[in-house]
């Protein structure tokens, strides 16, 4: 090798470049942050994807929820009647009190309801009562009641910035009377299978609370869905209409 190489460089060995133990730490915790981030990343665009690529609205109801298409349009509205029925898990029922202190005055309370398991609409609002119930008190005097079902029950009002009072937040008012199912038939299977379906934790409540099967038998039928005030809904074309 010429004298000019050696003094360029050329030909001579390079001592061995040893990283230390700091630094293969720093870059081990460098290399574990970015997977942690990319993998993070990773699952926040899936869930997201999920999030957005459902439509509709859901109901819950204790540790039981359920998801539903999107409301009818406002202007059917005996379809908007059998979907908040359908999709309600609960309502509001009204009846006159037998109470001493109340005699005689509405008397209001929450009954958890279904007309059918998730893949059938009857439109018939089913509920399961004890006698133990002050409802169930009033109802042995008078069977006349009233039954309030709304869609602020799901997230579409709140998704849509809608009070539950107002009229785009739709409610049905059904009244007429409450009856009881024939114990054994097959009506009763089926309220049955409608309500414990529904609300799974009702197979448990009390035996010895009497428990019974009820249904609205309906008479009239008012839904509010948007402005210019309730809309009688007939209830022949209630029952021939699909909530869906």
């Amino acid at each position: 090798m010429s004298k000019v190489a050696e003094a360029e460089g050329y030909g001579k060995l390079e001592e061995p470049h040893y990283e230390t133990k700091a630094a293969v730490a720093k870059r081990t915790k460098c290399i574990f942050i970015i997977c942690y981030l990319l993998v993070t990343l990773g699952f926040a665009v899936v869930f997201m994807s999920l999030c957005w690529g459902r439509r509709g609205v859901h109901v819950a109801s204790g540790a039981h929820k359920t998801y539903w298409p999107d409301p009818p349009p406002h202007d059917q509205v005996a379809k908007v009647a059998r979907y908040i029925v359908h999709t309600s898990d609960w309502g509001s029922i009204a009846t006159f009190s037998m109470a001493p202190m109340i005699e005689g005055f509405p008397f209001a309370n929450i009954l958890s309801l279904s007309d059918g398991p998730i893949e059938v609409s009857t439109g018939i609002p089913y509920m399961y009562l004890t006698p133990m119930d002050l409802t169930s008190h009033d109802l042995q005097n008078d069977s006349r009641a009233s039954l309030s079902m709304t869609e602020a029950q799901s997230d579409y009002c709140h998704k849509n910035n809608y009070d539950p009072e107002s009229p785009l937040c739709a409610r049905i008012l059904i009244t007429g009377h409450i009856v009881k199912v024939e114990e054994g038939s097959a009506e009763e299977a089926f309220a049955k299978n409608a309500l414990f379906s529904r609300h799974p934790e009702m197979s448990e409540w009390p035996q010895g609370h009497e428990w019974f099967f009820a249904k609205m038998s309906i008479n009239h039928i008012y839904v509010l869905d948007y402005f210019g005030g309730a809309a009688v809904v007939d209830v022949k074309e209630y029952f021939e209409a699909e909530p869906f």
